[in-house]
């Protein structure tokens, strides 16, 4: 399920500024109303003391009886001694006035709320109104500082990524929060990371073509300088051709290598049958086995079809497998196994020789450009291992190097069941 923790942080946030604006306001007025002080009630004690002194107690009782009283609210006229004359009677007394009327007869007009008479009537609405306005601007305010803040600083980040200052970090600056725009801050961090390493990657393979590219080029200058001193040195143009073809082979690799880099499009790419690839690359190679008394064998079942690119696939394999021929020992056997994982979701195949294996510190150097695992010297550039790690991962699979139970390497490839193109 997908984590929404800003969405609900900023639902929280404004239902409540909307609610604490509208408890604000309704209880502003529901206290006045509970209080009862409101003009009404002033108006009718105002009119039941002027009735009372100009024309008597029976009118006074009239008028208190035929008037409207607020809603939970007791007016009662009482006489000198106590007793209730007319209206309702007051439990709690908070407005009490004595007066006499026009005969001169004490009475007391009393009520249940507390108020001033004479005193102006309050203005009601503004200042509920005011509160809650001023406290959904805080709110509003401090939400968009919650927001555009840690925004900003990605905003930042991006524009010194931009400009090749790859070791900018956002996420340390967001301290302990945890919500969408942390993760957005990994990923951002994640990919500064990623682009340092690629732009890294590309430096040092420029650096590796480079010295790959001078040493043939400074045997084929040696051989051209030698002829020309010695024309009859026909041996010379011999050393040419084959530097030459050195040449073509390391850029077909390097192109190979950069399409295998390259995401390849939905036309590039069809069903393909791994064991079968499989089982014509383990032909082909036996035939290169054979000048060393070697054997190549292939222990696979069925079919297993991937949904992938087909040269990419057979370079891979073929690069591997030709890797294990090359280093295992004469008369030896180069295993090649295919099978399904537990689970039938992924397909499983390894290649296992007898050479002198690598060191396990230098496993996971070997998938690298120009790097040819064993510190003896050979023909070929390292880039086999290179190729057939992207060509893999360009699959959806993975690969790994380990030491294999014969003593030499063992090459392990995981495809997935259906890969992502």
């Amino acid at each position: 399920m997908m984590r929404r923790r800003l969405f609900w942080k900023l639902f929280l946030a404004f239902w409540l500024a909307n609610c604490l604006t509208f408890l604000v306001g309704a209880g502003a007025f529901m206290l006045n109303e509970w209080r009862g002080d409101t003009p009404a009630l002033r108006s009718l004690l105002a009119t039941e003391l002027q009735v009372l002194q100009r024309y008597g107690e029976q009118p006074g009782r009239q008028l208190l009886e035929v008037s409207p009283q607020p809603p939970d609210v007791q007016v009662g006229l009482y006489d000198g001694q106590g007793q209730l004359l007319a209206g309702k009677a007051v439990p709690v007394v908070r407005f009490e006035q004595a007066l006499n009327d026009s005969e001169g007869r004490p009475l007391v007009l009393r009520a249940s709320v507390a108020t001033v008479l004479g005193e102006p009537p309050r203005p009601r609405g503004m200042g509920p109104l005011f509160t809650g306005t001023l406290m959904s601007a805080l709110f509003a305010f401090l939400c968009s500082l919650y927001l555009t803040r840690p925004l900003a600083w990605l905003r930042e980040a991006m524009g010194q990524v931009a400009q090749g200052r790859f070791d900018v970090r956002v996420k340390p600056r967001l301290g302990k929060r945890r919500d969408e725009i942390v993760e957005l801050a990994e990923d951002c961090d994640r990919m500064a990371g990623q682009l340092k390493a690629l732009v890294q990657a590309q430096q040092n393979l420029l650096h590796d073509i480079s010295h790959e590219l001078r040493s043939p080029l400074t045997r084929m200058h040696a051989a051209i300088g030698l002829m020309r001193q010695q024309p009859d040195r026909h041996d010379m143009l011999e050393r040419v051709e084959r530097e030459s073809r050195r040449m073509d082979d390391l850029i077909e690799q390097l192109l190979t290598l950069a399409r295998a880099q390259a995401r390849q499009g939905d036309s590039d790419f069809a069903s393909v049958d791994v064991v079968e690839l499989l089982a014509q690359i383990v032909e082909d190679a036996r035939f290169e086995a054979g000048m060393k008394q070697c054997q190549v064998s292939l222990h696979a079942h069925g079919a297993f079809l991937i949904h992938g690119h087909e040269e990419l696939l057979y370079r891979a394999f073929e690069n591997i497998i030709r890797n294990a021929v090359r280093y295992t020992a004469a008369s030896t056997e180069v295993l090649v196994e295919a099978a399904l994982a537990p689970g039938g979701q992924w397909f499983q195949v390894s290649v296992s020789d007898h050479g002198p294996g690598v060191d396990p510190a230098r496993l996971k150097r070997i998938f690298e450009p120009f790097d040819r695992g064993t510190d003896s010297s050979d023909d070929g550039f390292g880039l086999g291992l290179a190729i057939a790690q992207r060509a893999i991962i360009l699959h959806g699979g993975s690969i790994s190097a380990q030491a294999a139970a014969s003593g030499g390497l063992r090459v392990r490839i995981d495809l997935p069941q259906a890969s992502a193109t």
